[in-house]
């Protein structure tokens, strides 16, 4: 089939273009749903037509979510190599994973935004013209899963609180009606719109998609209240990991930064956007949910919020790091148009994307800057400032207000004092971000929820209870001024003139401590999961996502056996070994705090981990997997200085020290002569 003129350029600019060069938002979630409600409205409503186009054509929902893995057809008329399998366009565990995936964000945006117009101009006058206007700046919103929520959903409520919505229509008089919630789930009408779209297992089944799903039956349900719990639970270590991918100089290089290949001896790079990127799919997805297998993940309607917010951290690192854009790695595996061997550039073409000559393939030269698709973020503002170094500041001081929970809780005296001595337990209240939690019931209604389980006025996990900070330890959540979305909306009003507050009075420094994981990423043949404990932890596996001594996972995307990716075919066999980093020291102040830790200096540090670090390995569906049965896993603990100048930002080191000690003698625990 000959290739079909599909020209990605995103959504037009406005015309005229203002004379400052500005372009339109992509805003965050809750600042879209509660600021823009002529937008949101149109956003539901276009999201919902988008999804009931015909699945066969390329330009639907289900043809623009398939190009992403499932059904490994072409998509465009892009062809590859026959002899590679058929491998889809996938770029994942590759230099080229943040560039791929913004063309692919664009192509979804650009045909979400002409949909919103055809809508928009339906609604009759005298409404009709303030929902055209707002129709024409409308961009693709993101979630950002890693800022502390004011209003204590860390999964929104718009996405998994119910199953409906209410919504003004073109036709309902100006009053909200109720209808299908489109971000809640994706209906595929027909499941198999093509025979053999899908392989003859459970997702041939599924009508919908689902999160934490029920069963493997046509009848499973969703648990909705368990993404927010997984989330939560997790919040720390996830915010912390992007914190360090900000901040720590190892990440100034793109190939550290952008994905989760092994780099050997290099302690400092573990993380990456990526992995991060992984945890959210797998904690969002749960235990066999389209979200944690990437063979279906895009069928998810939270996919976009989630890639968008990975395309959103990617582009303030670009800003962070202007002359760091450097992709020059060979690619030993290959994908279904890029060749084994092949030594991927900023050159090599991201099929099957083509640019607005629609002749021409995108590649990462050309998908640099964001406003080459007609967007930008409320950090990513760079007209409003007079030179590049005022930019660059706005953005640290938005990382550091944003995603620093951990180092703010060392800013202030008090709080510094927690590097020499403990905090007793009778004076401790829990709670690292005094945030109010939130929950979904079993019909997916939201709900007030003060406690969770075993977390509440003493949660042994830093963002759980209701009593905030202790100990004149700052709150996190004050360091991000009125909360997290309603600050992300603050940076777009005031993004020129970027201020540093801070409560430092002596200059100080701490230690961050964090888990390195490194994995074989094909070997199980599955999807499967590293569940990091601190202290005593229940071993029933069905609460490994949600309890209150887990500190984070590392999630593993890896494709089944049968799969018909080559790329994943070819990964298997040459054991591609992927890494990630699961943040220790938010938990670490919590049992401070509590009384069971003496304080956070090494020399209490390590001998605590060694007695008090856990972790346990789960497959896709959930069941456990016996650690010492996982070729290739390797688990060590390693920390870095972080120090904090008077009324300055947080400065890391970059220089690494590896605690065999913590994991030594243990199943996949560190090896003598590793070369982490």
């Amino acid at each position: 089939m000959a290739a079909i003129n599909y020209p990605v350029t995103g959504p037009p600019l406005p015309s005229p273009r203002p004379a400052d060069g500005s372009v339109p938002l992509r805003l965050e979630i809750h600042d879209l749903q509660q600021s823009h409600p002529e937008q949101w409205t149109l956003f539901i409503l276009g999201l919902d037509a988008f999804q009931k186009q015909p699945e066969t054509q390329d330009l639907s929902f289900y043809g623009i979510a398939g190009i992403h893995g499932r059904p490994y057809r072409a998509w465009g008329g892009v062809k590859g190599d026959p002899s590679a399998e058929w491998e889809g366009y996938c770029t994942h565990s590759s230099i080229l994973f943040a560039p791929w995936h913004r063309p692919y964000l664009a192509l979804y945006e650009q045909v979400l935004y002409g949909i919103i117009q055809g809508i928009a101009a339906s609604f009759l006058a005298p409404d009709q013209k303030k929902y055209v206007d707002a129709a024409k700046d409308f961009r693709l919103p993101y979630w950002d899963w890693a800022v502390v929520p004011a209003s204590g959903d860390y999964f929104p409520t718009s996405v998994g609180g119910s199953p409906s919505i209410s919504v003004v229509t073109p036709t309902s008089g100006g009053q909200a009606v109720s209808m299908a919630n489109p971000l809640y789930s994706f209906h595929f009408n027909p499941i198999n719109p093509r025979t053999g779209d899908f392989p003859p297992d459970f997702h041939s089944k599924w009508p919908n998609t689902l999160r934490y799903p029920t069963s493997q039956s046509t009848t499973a349900k969703s648990r909705e209240g368990l993404v927010l719990q997984a989330l939560e639970s997790q919040f720390e270590g996830i915010q912390s990991n992007v914190n360090l991918l900000m901040n720590d100089p190892n990440y100034q290089a793109f190939a550290a930064f952008s994905n989760h290949q092994w780099a050997p001896d290099a302690p400092g790079t573990y993380g990456s956007l990526e992995n991060v990127h992984d945890s959210i799919h797998g904690e969002v997805g749960g235990n066999n949910g389209q979200m944690s297998d990437l063979d279906y993940a895009a069928f998810d309607p939270v996919f976009w919020l989630h890639h968008a917010n990975v395309d959103r951290l990617f582009a303030i690192w670009q800003g962070l790091n202007p002359n760091s854009y450097t992709i020059d790695e060979v690619d030993g595996t290959g994908t279904f148009t890029i060749a084994a061997g092949t030594r991927e550039t900023a050159t090599t073409a991201l099929e099957p994307f083509k640019d607005a000559s629609g002749t021409k393939t995108w590649d990462s030269v050309g998908v640099r800057s964001t406003e080459t698709f007609g967007y930008a973020y409320p950090e990513t503002q760079k007209w409003k400032f007079p030179d590049d170094a005022q930019y660059k500041l706005s953005i640290q001081v938005a990382v550091q207000k944003l995603y620093g929970g951990v180092s703010n809780q060392f800013l202030g005296q008090d709080a510094l004092n927690l590097m020499a001595t403990g905090v007793s337990q009778a004076s401790s209240n829990g709670n690292g971000n005094g945030v109010q939690k939130k929950s979904f019931s079993q019909n997916g209604q939201n709900s007030q929820n003060g406690q969770n389980g075993q977390n509440g006025q003493n949660g042994q996990n830093g963002q759980n209870g209701q009593n905030g900070s202790s100990n004149g330890v700052p709150n996190p959540a004050d360091e991000v001024s009125r909360g997290g979305e309603d600050f992300e909306a603050e940076i777009a009003a005031n993004a020129a003139h970027p201020t540093i507050t801070t409560t430092v009075q002596t200059p100080g420094s701490f230690t961050d401590y964090i888990v390195n994981i490194r994995a074989l990423k094909h070997v199980l043949n599955q999807t499967y999961r590293v569940h990091v404990f601190l202290g005593p932890f229940d071993t029933d596996t069905a609460s490994w996502h949600t309890q209150s001594a887990l500190v984070g996972t590392f999630v593993v995307l890896a494709r089944t056996l049968d799969s018909a990716c080559g790329k994943c075919k070819k990964d298997r066999e040459e054991d591609v070994t992927i890494t990630g980093t699961v943040p220790l020291t938010s938990a670490l102040l919590t049992e401070v705090r509590k009384g069971n830790l003496g304080s956070v200096e090494k020399n209490n540090v390590i001998p605590y981990l060694k007695e008090n670090l856990h972790w346990r390995v789960t497959l896709a569906d959930g069941s456990d997997k016996p650690r010492e049965e996982v070729p290739g896993l390797t688990v060590s603990v390693v920390s870095t200085d972080v120090s904090l100048p008077v009324g300055g930002l947080p400065v890391y080191s970059g220089v690494y020290e590896i605690h065999p000690e913590c994991t030594a003698g243990r199943p996949c625990g560190h090896n003598a002569g590793d070369r982490c």
